[in-house]
């Protein structure tokens, strides 16, 4: 007898749960083929059910597509509460910088990508946030923290900034302004400079912790965005607000004198004539006996040589470096010319400082009854102390020290450390360990190294000098 075969039935129950184990299972994946497939209804007007009109377009789309993307249009187009849902057209409201991106904010929700740009991202977020897409809302938040270093001609920080102030983003925020204090130089010439509000230049310019090169390259830009077509109705208004933020003791006599000279300047002389004033009184009075005005106007991160604030320096194939070898001394003469405080007594025209700076760690040996014994650590470490004459007034200080970074071929400032101390008899240096964390500088994509070196900048800036900081240090102990 003539066996017959039998085809066992597949229990369909187990392909459904995924309980059926086969060594043979394999998925097969054709997700190019069909996103491809799903992205070529957006240009096939067959089968659709609903025209978008947007400014002067109409757009010809499907709802279900809508439906499923967006929460908002899920409601409008879902709920028959909303008279949308019965419409056959529907007109939408955007902003104007909306409107140009629309068509590729409906192919992103056809195709879930879309090609960002700096120009583009934020009216595409302004659209995810406004149809509750919250996948697109922060792709966008993404790529923005991903592109705040960017050159001038593309660099759109200022504007992310103002929204993220607006829309809670702290961490875009943060980001954003310490990307803008650090590098204002590239703020200073990008496209949205023009177009910051009144809100955002007096927030800047009310910091001395900017890094520029000079006040008055400062003030030209400044006068820049008063005379823009943007804000030239509300010019007078916005001259008495920004004028008084402008540091006139900080700009050079031969600027001084070129600012005068200017159209612009006699167009408002009345309202410069005070600050000009204090400008050539404190250079004269500097001159003439080290003392200087009552008004006070502290010091910005200034690298012009001009003030001798600003030291650079560059550690070569940093990885390959040992310890020792490592170490970065500067000898910084700090002129008193700029000191912009009503207490300086002191009748020196230079301070000497001694920068010093361990980026590979801290080390230091010393004698002891002919042995010699030394002292290190790990960490990044920085002292700044009195070279000469550490009986002289107390003087404080405000250092910056920054790291350069290179990001989209743009040389940046990557990081940024502050401090401030009172050098006294008391007190004859500072010192501080773990500036920066030494396992980023020895990471493969360390972002604080050019080509493998290390390069950097410090600004010392003598705020105020006299033994009147004793007393003053001596009170807040108190309080």
């Amino acid at each position: 007898m003539q066996s017959q075969s039998k085809v066992q039935p597949v229990n369909s129950k187990h392909l459904c749960t995924g309980k059926m184990q086969n060594p043979s299972s394999e998925l097969l994946s054709d997700e190019k083929e069909f996103i491809a497939h799903f992205v070529s209804l957006y240009d096939d007007k067959r089968f659709t059910d609903l025209m978008l009109r947007v400014g002067g377009c109409r757009y010809a789309v499907h709802k279900f597509v809508l439906i499923t993307s967006s929460e908002v249009f899920e409601a409008m187009l879902g709920q028959k509460s909303w008279k949308e849902a019965e419409e056959a057209e529907i007109s939408l409201t955007e902003e104007e910088e909306c409107i140009p991106v629309f068509d590729l904010f409906l192919r992103y929700l056809y195709s879930g990508s879309i090609q960002m740009t700096t120009d583009i991202v934020l009216p595409v977020l302004l659209l995810a946030d406004k149809y509750g897409i919250k996948v697109l809302r922060e792709s966008c938040i993404d790529y923005m923290l991903r592109h705040i270093v960017e050159s001038p001609d593309t660099n759109r920080t200022l504007t992310w900034y103002q929204y993220a102030k607006m829309t809670s983003q702290d961490e875009l925020q943060e980001l954003c302004l310490k990307f803008i204090l650090s590098n204002f130089d590239i703020i200073l010439q990008a496209p949205d400079w023009l177009e910051m509000t009144k809100l955002e230049l007096v927030e800047f310019l009310s910091s001395s912790e900017l890094i520029v090169e000079n006040e008055i390259h400062l003030w030209n830009r400044v006068e820049a965005w008063l005379c823009s077509e943007h804000n030239k109705e509300s010019l007078q208004e916005n001259l008495e607000s920004i004028l008084p933020l402008i540091r006139f003791t900080m700009i050079l006599p031969k600027d001084l004198l070129h600012l005068e000279s200017s159209s612009f300047f006699s167009e408002h002389h009345d309202m410069f004539a005070e600050k000009l004033n204090l400008g050539y009184k404190h250079h004269s009075l500097a001159i003439d006996s080290g003392a200087v005005t009552s008004k006070e106007e502290l010091y910005r991160n200034y690298y012009s040589a001009d003030y001798g604030l600003c030291y650079s320096f560059k550690l070569d194939k940093y990885n390959s470096v040992n310890k020792i070898e490592s170490r970065i001394s500067i000898d910084c003469d700090i002129p008193v010319q700029f000191m912009p405080t009503s207490h300086k007594k002191t009748s020196q025209q230079i301070i000497p400082l001694q920068f010093v700076f361990y980026p590979k760690g801290y080390f230091t040996t010393i004698t002891l009854y002919g042995t010699y014994l030394g002292r290190q650590s790990d960490s990044t470490s920085l002292r700044l102390l009195k070279r000469l004459q550490p009986d002289r007034p107390p003087i404080k200080v405000q250092l910056t020290l920054v790291l350069f970074g290179m990001k989209n071929k743009v040389k940046y400032v990557a990081s940024t450390y502050n401090q401030e101390t009172v050098i006294c008899k008391d007190n004859l240096e500072l010192f501080v360990e773990n500036v920066i964390d030494i396992s980023k500088l020895t990471q493969d994509d360390c972002p604080y190294l050019i080509h493998g070196n290390l390069e950097g900048k410090v600004f010392i800036k003598v705020q105020d000098c006299g033994f009147h900081l004793l007393e003053e240090k001596a009170s807040q102990k108190h309080d």
